[in-house]
């Protein structure tokens, strides 16, 4: 079996993935896919980050800085990746999307909640480590982002209900929309 280009690899994740999106972008990152690890807890019983992830996400990050000229994706986003591993090391292909959504919070999408279709796959490659990346805006039902978003009852303000009934942005303001009587209770 003979590999593709890395270029065609990625247009064929887009064509699957967002066969709609008039608009796509993809990159190539060099170097050793990183895997997001457990989480660690404190002797107090508290979570926290690995500071080698934490580093490792950081890294990242600024890989995708340099490519990403844009601002963050706000609607719903499709994501796929194929990581080439310089080893056989069992790892899990999920960690390897998961690092790099935390990574591409802020910068690629507003939050990694908003990916509505992902892909990942594992692949050898023992001289070249690298992911291929292609993310696109993403045509679904589950509506997240900028995508899902409506003016609050109280304030007109526009907000992101995580609920079908929510009707108001805040506690406070559904509060002062029923001390004005500007709203049924």
């Amino acid at each position: 079996m003979t590999a593709l280009p890395d270029r065609e690899r990625g247009e064929g994740l887009l064509r699957l993935l967002a066969p709609e999106a008039e608009e796509s972008w993809g990159t190539v990152v060099m170097g050793e896919p990183h895997s997001k690890s457990r989480p660690r807890f404190s002797k107090e019983g508290r979570a926290y980050k690995d500071p080698a992830d934490a580093d490792a996400e950081q890294a990242t990050k600024w890989k995708l800085r340099r490519w990403w000229r844009r601002g963050p994706l706000t609607g719903n986003v499709a994501l796929g990746c194929v990581f080439f591993r310089s080893t056989r090391q069992e790892i899990d292909g999920d960690n390897l999307l998961k690092h790099l959504c935390d990574a591409g919070n802020g910068l690629l999408w507003v939050d990694d909640s908003q990916i509505t279709a992902k892909y990942g796959a594992i692949e050898l490659d023992e001289f070249m480590p690298r992911t291929i990346l292609v993310v696109a805006p993403h045509v679904s039902t589950m509506l997240r982002g900028t995508d899902y978003v409506r003016p609050c009852e109280g304030c007109g303000a526009p907000f992101t209900p995580s609920r079908r009934s929510q009707r108001f942005h805040s506690r406070e303001c559904s509060s002062a929309a029923r001390r004005t009587g500007a709203v049924r209770a």
